[in-house]
């Protein structure tokens, strides 16, 4: 059947049916396959990720991935001071996310977090992303300190990404390995300060993209 047919047809089902319950799995999810919304691993900062967006709810997320690959857990957010629903995306293939929510009903969506790193801005920003490769698409930047729970998180308001400020958080974080290769490095960028992109310390750190949360636009 033709999709744009299809789409009439099912408006108009929709239109007459009793108004019950209405999920947030949008319509034209209903003509994509599984494989199409297993593979879709892009993140529009403060739109979509994949097709998960601000409306979606864990219903949803069970017509799109199925009951086996969600597991509701709680964590702690804010230093450990306040506790957060979540349900955690098992795909495998480095294709793992975890949606946070705002009341235990699952109902209402706050960020998305926890990316494996198949997921990519449309930049090709993602968890295992150096710190060369940020500033090649970034610019210089600003990032905080080491050494505690905000630590290197990049500010992008400054950035060539600015657009994406309040929509996307990306934290690096130093390879263990080279903290204990170069702890005099390791211990000139720890703090709650913020430091330039260009300071010379971070280098040896090998540093990558070790985190990012998506926030998503009302």
């Amino acid at each position: 059947m033709n999709k744009a047919i299809a789409f009439v047809i099912l408006s108009l089902i929709v239109g007459c049916s009793p108004n019950t319950s209405t999920p947030n799995f949008s319509a034209f999810n209903l003509f994509q396959s599984k494989s199409d919304i297993l593979n879709n691993t892009k993140i529009i900062p403060g739109k979509r990720v994949g097709e998960v967006n601000s409306k979606t709810t864990r219903v949803d997320l069970v017509k799109m991935f199925g009951e086996s690959k969600l597991k509701d857990d709680v964590i702690l957010e804010d230093e450990g001071t306040i506790s957060l629903p979540v349900t955690k995306v098992n795909l495998g293939d480095n294709k793992n996310f975890t949606v946070v929510w705002e009341e235990d009903d699952r109902e209402k969506l706050l960020y998305v977090r926890d990316f494996g790193s198949a997921w990519k801005t449309p930049e090709g920003i993602g968890v295992g992303t150096s710190f060369k490769e940020l500033r090649q698409q970034l610019g210089d930047f600003q990032l905080t300190g080491l050494g505690w729970d905000y630590g290197g998180f990049i500010n992008l308001e400054t950035t060539k990404l600015s657009q994406y400020q309040g929509q996307i958080s990306i934290q690096l974080a130093p390879e263990q390995e080279a903290i204990s290769k170069h702890p005099q490095q390791h211990e000139a960028v720890l703090g709650d300060r913020e430091l330039s992109s260009t300071n010379p310390n971070w280098e040896p750190l090998n540093m990558k993209v070790s985190q990012m949360t998506v926030h998503f636009d009302e």
